[in-house]
This record gives C-alpha cells, sequence and structure tokens, in this order.
C-alpha cells in the first residue's frame, strides 16, 4: 500500500514539472519586442515567413521573416506586407488542397484499376483450365 502511495506521489511530481517546463517555453507570443516599422524589399528576405497562426499560447497571428543577414523579424499582420504574406499563403493552402483531392482521387482510381484486374485474369486461367480439361 505504501509502494502504491509513493509511486502516484512520484508521478505526480513528475507530471507537475513536466508541465511547468512547457508553459516556459511556448506559452509567449514570438514577437515581443513589437514589428518592423521601416519598409523591407524582397531583396532582403532570405526565405519564406513564418507564420503562426492565432492559438491558446498567444492570441495574435505571427509573422516571422528571417533577413539576408540571418535576423529574425516579425511583420505587423495588418501592414501591407503582412497582407500580401497571408494572401500568398492562402493562395499556397488552397493550391496544396487541389493537388491533394486530385492525387487522391487518382490513386483510389488507379487501386480500383489494379484490384479489377486480378479477377478478371483468374477467371481467365479458370476458363482456359475449364476448356483443357474439357478436350
Amino acid at each position: 500500500m505504501k509502494s502504491v502511495v509513493f509511486a502516484l506521489l512520484c508521478c505526480l511530481v513528475f507530471l507537475h514539472v513536466h508541465a511547468g517546463q512547457q508553459e516556459k517555453t511556448s506559452n509567449s507570443c514570438k514577437c515581443k519586442n513589437g514589428y518592423i516599422t521601416k519598409r523591407i524589399s524582397s531583396k532582403h528576405i532570405k526565405s519564406e515567413p513564418v507564420i503562426h497562426e492565432a492559438s491558446v499560447f498567444c492570441p495574435k497571428t505571427e509573422i516571422i521573416i528571417t533577413t539576408i543577414t540571418d535576423e529574425k523579424k516579425c511583420v505587423n499582420p495588418e501592414s501591407p506586407l503582412g497582407k500580401l504574406i497571408l494572401k500568398n499563403k492562402e493562395k499556397h493552402d488552397k493550391k496544396m488542397a487541389e493537388r491533394m483531392t486530385t492525387s487522391s482521387q487518382t490513386h483510389t482510381s488507379s487501386q480500383t484499376t489494379s484490384t479489377s484486374q486480378p479477377t478478371s485474369s483468374a477467371s481467365s486461367t479458370r476458363r482456359r483450365t475449364t476448356t483443357q480439361t474439357l478436350n
């Protein structure tokens, strides 16, 4: 009985410590220091922007770009650049959804075709065997 209580207490302590560590690392917005205020040229952007949608951890949408000097900068989603980035993301997501739908339809029809072929060849094999037996 004492060992069961001890094991239960150990589990509770572990879960409490583990939950506390997660809170420190993920429960805050990434753009704490504000947004870039001056215009930035697309030539100075190194890679695709990272978009963090609003969540329980941060109530606002955050857009983070990486410059060619490897600096991470936050873009205001309400700014012209932020709106352009979000619009492009929506277009990209829509295209990906269309590709996934087309791909799954093609994959399903090819599976249907491939599964129907062995059935027809098996029946033709049976017909040949039956014909050979009759002769």
